[in-house]
């Protein structure tokens, strides 16, 4: 499996904003520590409508994950300020994945998760409290790819 930049995500588009865009890179790097070796592929991006209501920060790579489980359990321990973490399906892709909620200056905030043998990766969602299964699941299903 490999990751990859949509051009929109959810059909929302890719957004400017160097802040989050450094934010969406520095979760990227985050990710890598997970991985056994070097990542093959990863992506780090901000996807926005332009009136900001809803900002995706999304971050994922890919590579050998040698236990999924505990690399989420791991990185949401790192996020002590999310709550309600709780299992979500992971989609048609398999593997383990968990969404949380909390805030961040002011703003709700849903982080929602994935990892399997091959990948990880993240959808930071700013503005919309909760996000539903269905929604990750597309997320999800927009950036992770086979190998051809």
């Amino acid at each position: 499996m490999r990751v990859v930049q949509p051009d929109t995500l959810t059909g929302i588009p890719e957004s400017a904003s160097r802040r989050l865009r450094e934010q969406a890179r520095q979760n990227t790097d985050n990710l890598k520590p997970f991985l056994d070796g070097e990542a093959t592929s990863e992506v780090g991006s901000v996807y926005a409508l332009l009136d900001s209501s809803v900002t995706y920060l999304l971050s994922a790579v890919s590579g050998k994950v040698t236990d999924p489980k505990a690399s989420l359990d791991k990185s949401f321990a790192d996020r002590p300020k999310l709550a309600g973490v709780k299992p979500t399906r992971p989609g048609p892709m398999g593997g383990e994945a968990r969404c949380g909620s909390g805030e961040t200056e002011g703003v709700p905030v849903t982080v929602c998760m994935w990892a399997d043998d091959d990948t990880i990766g993240m959808v930071a969602v700013l503005g919309r409290p909760g996000v539903s299964p269905s929604f990750f699941v597309r997320v999800r299903s927009q950036v992770q790819r086979p190998v051809a």
